[in-house]
């Protein structure tokens, strides 16, 4: 899964940041290079999250363009995937690689409690029990070490609206993927978190306005109250939850530091995104006030070259023996020619 906003609609690189898949038999069709400085870009997200130096145990490898970008920050990787086929391309970039169901607790018996980050990006959505998996992963932390997690949100305001239509169609990709047989919100991420002795300590978002996601609901077709209702949410138009965590120590210290961190990070989130907003209003009142003023010298040069056809025309008919014989009074024709100057 996964998708995601540069101000952007379908069609648009935000739309296409997610990578190839055959896991879980799945035929490939998330295909994209990671840039790890992309704005609003879960793949982004992720690999900023995992940092440099560490040794990863990365589910879901897929064709490794993840496992690319962090090797590019020296990181040891070791690749889990479902396709025997990605396995060639897999062992050329990473440490080591593990061919197996996920959804089979035997796939990850072999494996040590050694990794720094255990990185689950598009992964969760796809098994039979996403709580399992989360937990025995978990226990494969080398002290100190973390879990980063992309989670598409099933709560989208797209997703609403679709519902409201009576509609909720699977597709190839994307929120309504037909390989997700789970699905989380904002609630079931946290309670699937806590659930498995860990503790959130980042959150990021990916967003989506309302509209734009791959699901073309028609703007036309929704009454302005329902679409108030439905963002009246402040998670609506998240499309993507990427998140850290850490384990539990039992410290409510601990707890209490990651709460006020993640309070931090909302009180960011909500000002940059009111600054942006400013910016766009701000840009919007500029294209206005210069459509105006093209407008108004559009008007200008066309009341300019009117006039000067005028001129031309009255400057002939001086000329010509019709104004010279003419029986009206020359005064008239002076009036006239003062009303076009």
């Amino acid at each position: 899964m996964a998708i995601p906003f540069n101000g952007s609609g379908l069609g648009s690189p935000a739309l296409w940041h997610v990578r190839s898949t055959w896991r879980f038999g799945v035929p490939s069709r998330y295909e994209a290079p990671v840039d790890p400085d992309a704005a609003n870009n879960a793949h982004a997200y992720m690999v900023q999250m995992v940092g440099w130096n560490r040794r990863v145990l990365e589910l879901g490898a897929a064709s490794g363009h993840v496992t690319r970008a962090l090797i590019a920050q020296s990181c040891r990787v070791t690749a889990v995937e479902y396709d025997p086929e990605a396995a060639p391309e897999l062992r050329k970039i990473a440490q080591d690689v593990v061919i197996g169901d996920l959804n089979i607790p035997s796939t990850l018996a072999a494996l040590q409690p050694e990794f720094d980050v255990v990185l689950a990006g598009d992964v969760l959505e796809h098994l039979m029990d996403p709580q399992s998996v989360l937990n025995r992963v978990t226990s494969l932390l080398a002290p100190g070490g973390r879990v980063v997690v992309s989670l598409p949100h099933i709560a989208h305001v797209d997703v609403r609206l679709s519902l409201l239509q009576g509609r909720f169609d699977y597709s190839e990709w994307g929120l309504l993927d037909a390989t997700h047989i789970r699905f989380f919100t904002l609630k079931r991420v946290m309670e699937t978190v806590k659930r498995a002795g860990l503790v959130m300590t980042e959150l990021k978002r990916v967003r989506i306005p309302a509209f734009e996601s791959e699901l073309r609901v028609d703007r036309a077709s929704v009454p302005t109250a329902v679409l108030d209702a439905a963002l009246a949410d402040p998670e609506a138009e998240t499309y993507q939850f990427v998140f850290t965590a850490v384990r539990d120590d039992g410290d409510f210290r601990t707890e209490q530091l990651a709460n006020r961190n993640l309070e931090l990070q909302a009180e960011m989130d909500r000002i940059l995104i009111e600054q942006h907003l400013a910016q766009i209003e701000s840009d919007a009142r500029a294209l206005s006030d210069a459509e105006a003023t093209a407008r108004a010298d559009a008007r200008a040069d066309d009341e300019g070259s009117q006039r000067a056809i005028a001129e031309e025309q009255l400057r002939a008919l001086r000329q010509s023996r019709t104004f010279r014989y003419t029986s009206l009074p020359r005064k008239m024709y002076k009036r006239i020619r003062t009303s076009w100057s």
